[in-house]
């Protein structure tokens, strides 16, 4: 078997640098004013307070290179969603539940039929998430975009109570780790997965959406909230997402989620530990409680969603610890339940 040396920062992302860049963007915006926000665990939205106890949270995304395999594919309806998804599943993350949707679409020719589809996968998304499309910006600039392509970006905004926000504070060492699993490859990594994924039906599988998890987590949150003291939403990053909810925390994944064929493949390209850095691996969302953890994933199971114990917190500060269960069917090197070491950053 080759060597493996396919790497996200290979394919042109380098995950370091974007984290480096958002702690300067942190300093060279800090003003008197930021003292009054509510911190949110892992940075997941803004929360700007309204009254004493209740807060909006705001946050902003996009869907990456996934739009590049859109276009290739002449297949707009459900990149929507996406967008949707990358914003909504932030919020729940801070225990907010999502209001209202914005998007952004710039094209160098408005095309009907293009905008409405994008539309369409927007709407569903936002019904998916309970969420209203309250308004958005077209523009049309050719001097700017090449032709057949375009981008769009995704605004959302919820509300939170004080009593209610997930600040990853209450996070302690032997909380239970509740796994929720993902559609695929969701809206991370593109980049380096078009690189390496040729296969007519492997190019069909990255287009499958991103699932929305707002309405189990909401109902999650409504039932159990005493319990859960953390949600990570997993996209860029990996599984080290877990580590924004607190910094002095660490996690060991014992029992992960069946990993779907789309990373299997890439696993024959892709060292374990690159894979397990970039890519959500079968887990789009982990929430961590305290107790009532067969109540919380009855809850998911309820909606549609494989969820199961994965793992547990640990006192390993910003450690991630997996038993992985990757499978190399061409290698005879392969090491079933080998375990894995990363590092926040």
């Amino acid at each position: 078997m080759s060597k493996k040396t396919e790497t996200y920062a290979g394919s042109g992302v380098n995950i370091a640098k974007g984290e480096a860049f958002v702690d300067r963007l942190k300093q060279i915006a800090k003003r008197p004013g930021h003292a009054k926000l509510w911190a949110g665990a892992g940075g997941y939205a803004a929360i700007m307070p309204v009254t004493a106890d209740l807060a909006v949270a705001m946050t902003t995304d996009g869907v990456g290179t996934k739009l590049l395999l859109a276009c290739e594919q002449n297949n707009l309806e459900t990149i929507g969603i996406d967008l949707v998804a990358m914003c909504a599943n932030d919020l729940i993350c801070v225990g907010a539940t999502p209001t209202s949707f914005l998007d952004y679409y710039a094209t160098p020719k408005l095309i009907d039929s293009h905008a409405d589809a994008l539309i369409k996968g927007i709407v569903e998304g936002c019904d998916q998430a309970d969420m209203l499309l309250v308004g958005g910006e077209t523009a049309e600039m050719p001097a700017l975009y090449a032709e057949n392509h375009f981008d769009i970006a995704g605004f959302a905004t919820g509300t939170v109570k004080k009593s209610e926000l997930l600040d990853g504070q209450s996070i302690k060492a032997g909380d239970a780790i509740i796994g929720i699993s993902s559609s695929g490859i969701h809206s991370n990594g593109l980049t380096l997965a078009r690189k390496l994924l040729k296969e007519p039906s492997q190019v069909r599988a990255l287009m499958t959406p991103t699932l929305i998890y707002v309405k189990p987590a909401l109902e999650a949150l409504s039932r159990h909230r005493t319990n859960i003291t953390g949600i990570a939403h997993i996209t860029g990053g990996g599984w080290r997402n877990i580590l924004r909810l607190n910094k002095n925390i660490g996690i060991e994944i014992n029992t992960p989620l069946p990993v779907p064929e789309i990373f299997q493949a890439l696993a024959h390209s892709v060292e374990s530990e690159e894979l397990y850095r970039t890519f959500n691996m079968g887990m789009g969302l982990t929430l961590i409680t305290s107790g009532c953890v067969n109540e919380i994933i009855t809850v998911f199971t309820k909606h549609g969603f494989l969820a199961q114990q994965v793992g547990v917190v640990t006192n390993d500060a910003q450690k991630v610890s997996i038993k992985t269960n990757l499978s190399e069917s061409d290698s005879k090197e392969a090491d079933q339940n080998q375990w894995l070491h990363l590092t926040h950053k």
